[in-house]
């Protein structure tokens, strides 16, 4: 498949980069006769023949020769390439931008590409020999994150830069996606004009309905109506084409039949629209034709540098002063807040606007993303994390386009604001029925709840869980713990309240006396000062603001549940009004409330404290509240370092191992634990015998007792159909365990293969670590009970692949089983938690070292206070290339 790399500019323009072909020679060539003077001086270093080193780009192998050029409206305006050295993993690497192009960032992107498909091929080192007067490329080779040797002879710096993947690489690279990301969604949430296509005076019509909110919302910018057939749309003068306006507008919006959008969108992008929202169904959604044209569509906006919204969205609202855009195919328009909704689905997510209207919530930013074509999620949280009016982010999901992506700028975002999100389309399984056990256990809801544990995301059930979390994020601060106070007016309502809090992971505080006494003296008539505190039928609302200060107060609270009936005559409202905090400072302690009315409606909450229909709500929110405490609290952790592990060798054997072939297969046991090996991970070792002899023969090398089990072709375990026998020693009881054996294997339907011996392990506990190689979300590791009872329990946690030691415990304490014997306790003492920890990230550094491994695992890890032990091992591998992802931000 040929190379094709999509980049974004510091400028916030999109270029797509892709390798020469033969047929690129003319337009090589003319792209170097186009530089300027300067520039092809500083490139070649005098007098060039444009026509050899057109030639020589466009005859490219993609191996020991690689080249992207860079394109701009149907021209070449970069073009950059390396070709490998005689020195085993060098290359020699060179540019060229066009004068209007330099600035952009264009040759960093370029340069992090080649860098990208140079180490895939096993180049670690780049070298270039740049003039020392060109300061504009020593710049860009200085500031790309890649160490850098630099040595200057006669007006030449020779640079020598380690191109192998670093966390300061990774680090520049992030800093400069969300850079130009942000720079690229101005002009489609905060332009400064913008033409609607399709604007119409027909009621009804969804180009009327889009003009019509962009001007009753007004737009702080120039907004013009296109129509081809109407001079004059809603009192605003129209012209018939995007390409007739006297000056273009940052933002077209497309309101057109699905076979009209591209010549709509030509027209606009020639004459300098800088971003596309597409309303128009019709596209990928529908049928392969729509596909097609979507993929013509995405394209176009290529080749002009521009970002689109969609195909098949609704819209956006962003309700910044300085903006006041309304282009949203909604019938209500919400009143400034501090919530950011996104919604992949356009007219759910107008229902979720609705949703947050109707329950009193200001909303900073809205957007409907339709098909994905281009703007995404991650898009919009590299754009919120900088919007300062931004304090809650909801999302509605239903896939994702890049989860590792999601996963770190989440993870990045959810540490200065809450992410809260509904998944829709809830997978089935998507592991190997047939193969390990870790790709049985895997479910598509399983890996991608441990994707959003391990991002930070708040993951609900539904609407009302979405905004009821959002509520309370955004007005409340986080509780410091899972004590809950409850104070009522009903003892049925706290009941209910308390059993909702034990449900969800969180405690009913106990008062300390101190606290007992003093809801004595503020609310004499009170029915109850512990808690749940009720306070009775004839409470006020004074007495409810003394009571709940009053709790809040307890050392021992973490948070307040704050629910009333109109039982007295007294109205809700003032109930609600009694809890918000005295004075102008907030309380350091959340408060949720549920005031209902004497007819079961909900009183409003106009101010800090959000109020809910029922007390389950409150206790669900708060325990969510808990939850994002509990993850902000825990330490970001460190990479491991791994000197030990040798990747490239290991690559290399497994790709030996598969030969020629294009299946997968199960490695042999001498791959296996010469992986293993390579990657410090303790197996057994064990010798495979043919005959009842041989096996006497290995047992009295071992000397003691020894295990025996069956030997089976892969993925078959021994352990599935319990032929292991353990505690053998000496000729008669090899012997008689080996007849066991082939009976036990007979009976099950099984080929008898031999035998394996090995020394007896150490006791302990035996847990499954597994691994694999998923298509859509890279390396997911998988930890639960391990031996005879792997996956029976059904406890097999997943993460994406730890990257930290933080992440790897994590990953431990989430698998129940395997908690619960990392505590010790009667079982015997506590098995070694951190080695376990360590063999899960060794695991993964091996997938993520060997992408041609599928899946496997470690089954079982005898896991002991001193260490641990593998006592058998699988691993599944095959040439699968990596999901190629145009898209590199």
């Amino acid at each position: 498949m040929p190379l094709v790399r999509d980049v974004i500019l510091r400028d916030g323009s999109v270029l797509r980069l892709r390798e020469p072909t033969p047929d690129d020679e003319a337009a090589i060539k003319d792209f170097f006769d186009r530089l300027d003077p300067e520039s092809r001086y500083l490139r070649f270093h005098g007098h060039i023949r444009s026509d050899r080193v057109a030639a020589h780009y466009a005859a490219a192998d993609g191996e020991n020769r690689v080249a992207l050029l860079a394109h701009r409206e149907g021209e070449i305006v970069a073009v950059a390439g390396y070709e490998r050295l005689r020195e085993l993993g060098a290359a020699e690497v060179a540019f060229a931008v066009l004068a209007s192009e330099q600035g952009r960032g264009l040759g960093t992107r370029m340069l992090e590409q080649l860098a990208a498909v140079a180490s895939e091929h096993g180049i670690d080192r780049f070298d270039a020999s740049v003039m020392i007067e060109n300061r504009r490329m020593l710049g860009v080779f200085s500031s790309a994150g890649f160490a850098v040797k630099r040595e200057s002879s006669h007006g030449v710096v020779e640079l020598a830069l380690d191109i192998r993947p670093s966390e300061t690489l990774a680090e520049r690279i992030a800093e400069r996606d969300h850079q130009a990301t942000v720079a690229s969604l101005r002009p489609l949430l905060a332009p400064s004009s913008l033409a609607v296509v399709g604007a119409s005076n027909q009621p009804g019509s969804v180009g009327a309905r889009l003009f019509a909110n962009v001007l009753a919302a007004r737009f702080s910018g120039i907004a013009t109506p296109v129509n081809r057939a109407a001079p004059v749309v809603q009192s605003v003068r129209a012209h018939a084409r995007v390409s007739e306006l006297p000056e273009p507008p940052e933002l077209a919006i497309l309101a057109v039949p699905a076979s009209e959008v591209l010549d709509v969108a030509r027209d606009a992008t020639g004459a300098g629209v800088r971003a596309l929202i597409v309303v128009s169904a019709g596209f990928a959604e529908r049928d392969d034709e729509g596909r097609r044209r979507q993929e013509e569509l995405v394209d176009l906006c290529r080749d002009h540098g521009v970002r689109l919204i969609g195909p098949n969205s609704l819209g956006l609202i962003n309700t910044d002063p300085a903006v006041t855009l309304n282009a949203a195919m909604s019938q209500v328009e919400p009143p400034a807040g501090r919530l950011a909704i996104s919604s992949q689905s356009g007219a759910l997510g107008i229902g979720l606007l609705g949703q947050a209207v109707g329950r009193g919530l200001g909303v900073a930013s809205f957007v409907t993303l339709g098909n994905r074509a281009d703007v995404s999620t991650n898009d919009l949280l590299e754009w919120w994390e900088d919007d300062e009016r931004v304090a809650v982010i909801a999302l509605y999901m239903e896939s994702f386009g890049n989860p590792r992506r999601f996963s770190v700028l989440a993870r990045r975002v959810s540490r200065r604001k809450p992410i809260v999100a509904v998944k829709g389309h809830r997978d089935v399984a998507i592991g190997d029925g047939e193969g390990s056990q870790t790709g049985r256990a895997l479910r598509g809801e399983a890996v991608f709840d441990a994707l959003f544990r391990q991002a930070g995301v708040l993951r609900v059930e539904g609407a009302q869980a979405l905004f009821d979390t959002a509520a309370l994020l955004e007005r409340q601060p986080l509780p410091g713990g899972r004590s809950v106070a409850v104070v009522t007016n009903s003892g049925g309502l706290g009941t209910l309240a308390a059993d909702a809090c034990l449900s969800r992971g969180l405690s009913i505080a106990r008062l300390s006396s101190v606290t007992q006494e003093a809801l004595a003296v503020a609310v004499p008539d009170a029915d109850r000062t512990t808690n749940p505190v009720d306070l009775g039928i004839s409470a006020t609302p004074e007495h409810l603001r003394v009571a709940v200060d009053t709790v809040l107060g307890d050392e021992g609270v973490d948070a307040a549940i704050v629910l009333t009936v109109d039982l007295a005559g007294v109205a809700p409202d003032a109930m609600l009004a009694a809890l918000e905090p005295a004075g102008d400072a907030p309380r350091a302690k959340p408060v949720a409330a549920s005031c209902v009315r004497a007819d079961g409606r909900m009183a409003p909450a106009p101010g800090s404290v959000p109020n809910f229909r029922f007390p389950e709500a409150c206790a669900a929110v708060l325990a969510l509240a808990a939850e994002r405490r509990e993850w902000l609290s825990r330490p970001l952790g460190q990479g491991p370092a791994f000197d030990d592990a040798d990747g490239e060798a290991a690559r290399a054997q497994v790709v030996a191992a598969l030969g020629d072939g294009d299946e997968t297969r199960w490695l042999d046991d001498a791959d296996v634990a010469a992986l293993l090996e390579r990657h410090g991970i303790p197996l057994l070792h064990g010798t495979r015998c043919a005959t009842p002899g041989e096996a006497v023969r290995a047992a009295q090398a071992i000397g003691g007792p020894v295990a025996l089990k069956a030997a089976f072709s892969k993925p078959v375990d021994a352990t599935e159909i319990d032929a292991v026998l353990l505690g053998l020693e000496g000729e008669t009881a090899l012997r008689a365990g080996w007849d066991a054996l082939v009976e036990r294997v007979g009976r099950a339907g099984r080929d008898w293969h031999g035998a394996i011996v090995q020394p007896l392990a150490e006791g302990g506990v035996d847990v499954l670590v597994g691994a694999l190689n998923h298509e859509a979300l890279g390396v997911v590791a998988g930890v639960g009970a391990g031996g005879r009872q792997a996956g029976l329990y059904g406890d097999v946690a997943f993460r994406l692949a730890p990257a930290t030691d933080v992440d790897a415990v994590e990953l431990l304490a989430a698998a129940p089983v395997v908690d619960r014997w990392l505590q010790g306790g009667a079982a015997g003492p506590e098995p070694d938690r951190d080695a376990l920890a360590d063999c899960v990230l060794r695991l993964a550094r091996l997938f993520e070292d060997v992408p041609e491994l599928v899946e496997g695992d470690l089954n079982p890890v005898r896991l002991h206070p001193g260490g641990l032990t593998v006592l058998d091992a699988r691993l599944r591998a095959g040439r699968r290339s990596a999901p190629e992802r145009i898209r590199t931000w």
